[in-house]
């Protein structure tokens, strides 16, 4: 636990002081417990923090940071927590790093205080996708597959989390190529986005297409194990807590795309990627020739393990029951540690992958592109 406050408190030094400060803040408040020397106001916050992971298991190394940040951001939303209002914008506050003794005083009066209030959080509750930026990752090579024969699709999302991902092509978009053109799409929430690389510039002529795509959309469907019902106050309250409180323009795109959100029909399943995709191969889709799987930021929840059971379930669809159709699945995600990358993706952040069947039952995986997790710039490799 400390080792992951510490790499988190780096992360942030650059995106969020305010979470850098408070990473920093807890990884000193469990080094003290370590070394013998906990506070002993704070006996009770580690005993409730203990019993909720006790039987959890967590994969990614953030897990545990972004969860207990966003237990206490769900309490000061709902007011819970007076004293963290002024430090955070999302509840009208500001911070300034010069504030970290007083704000990390007033994070030890609400652990203090209401340890208890935050174990539903704590014991139940996943690192949500609420990032709703990382719609091109999987469009742009969506319309890349699509343009050939423009069929009508079926669009389905593993680990959607509240399915905000599902409607992106209903977002508003100014996207830059690198000759300075720019292709413009209204909508809520609006993104400025920047393509570059050697597939650049037939991407961004790519998104000319994007209203044709959209009107091919037949069913739109979310898998998750808990997915959120953002029409109910509390579980919008959630996908809040999991902004970082200092990024208000963020927490003002989750909104806007909430209201987006209602203009469309969804549908939502209930359960792990793996068994979603076994569940879902008993549809035939028979209206539409196309089925699209995608995942931005879901799948490196998964150890290894579980992840080549996805890749081998959805081989097996792609081969089986769906045999028939045009499938694709897209995924913007971290290079797994294992991942046998060509030299042009070494090293990125986040990787845009295409996953096809390769004609001998399993799946061939292609690189498009790349970007940072939250992506202003998009980096299209050659031949996407």
């Amino acid at each position: 636990m400390i080792d992951d406050l510490r790499l988190q408190a780096d992360y942030c030094q650059k995106t969020s002081p305010l979470y850098a400060a408070l990473y920093t803040y807890l990884a000193a408040l469990y080094q003290d417990r370590a070394d013998g020397r906990a506070d002993p106001d704070l006996q009770g916050f580690f005993e409730t923090v203990d019993q909720c992971w006790g039987g959890r298991r967590f994969t990614a190394w953030f897990e545990r940071p972004l969860l207990l940040a966003g237990a206490l951001h769900e309490q000061a939303l709902w007011g819970h927590a007076p004293a963290l209002s002024p430090f955070y914008a999302s509840c009208g506050g500001f911070f300034s790093p010069s504030q970290s003794n007083a704000y990390g005083q007033a994070v030890r009066q609400v652990l203090r205080e209401r340890h208890r209030a935050m174990v539903p959080f704590l014991s139940q509750e996943t690192i949500q996708t609420n990032e709703t930026s990382r719609g091109l990752a999987w469009l742009l090579p969506l319309l890349t597959h699509w343009q050939k024969a423009r069929p009508a699709v079926t669009l389905i999302e593993l680990g959607c989390s509240a399915g905000l991902g599902l409607v992106a092509d209903g977002y508003g978009y100014r996207v830059h190529g690198p000759s300075e053109q720019i292709w413009a799409q209204e909508g809520d929430p609006k993104f400025e986005v920047a393509l570059c690389g050697p597939g650049a510039d037939h991407a961004l002529a790519l998104l000319a297409d994007m209203p044709a795509l959209s009107a091919a959309i037949r069913a739109r469907i979310g898998c998750d194990l808990n997915p959120l019902d953002c029409r109910q106050e509390n579980q919008k309250r959630i996908l809040e807590a999991l902004i970082w409180p200092d990024n208000a323009p963020r927490l003002a795109r989750l909104r806007a795309a909430i209201k987006t959100q209602d203009q469309y029909d969804l549908c939502f399943e209930r359960g792990d990627m793996v068994a979603c995709v076994k569940h879902l191969s008993a549809r035939s889709f028979a209206d539409t020739p196309m089925v699209v799987l995608f995942n931005t930021v879901a799948s490196c929840y998964l150890d290894d393990d579980h992840y080549a059971a996805l890749r081998h379930a959805i081989g097996a669809v792609f081969n089986g029951p769906w045999a028939d159709k045009d499938c694709l699945w897209v995924e913007f995600e971290m290079p797994r540690t294992d991942e046998d990358l060509p030299d042009y993706a070494q090293g990125q952040e986040q990787l845009i992958k295409l996953h096809r069947l390769d004609g001998q039952g399993g799946l061939q995986t292609d690189y498009f592109g790349a970007a940072m997790a939250h992506p202003t710039e998009i980096e299209i490799f050659q031949g996407a």
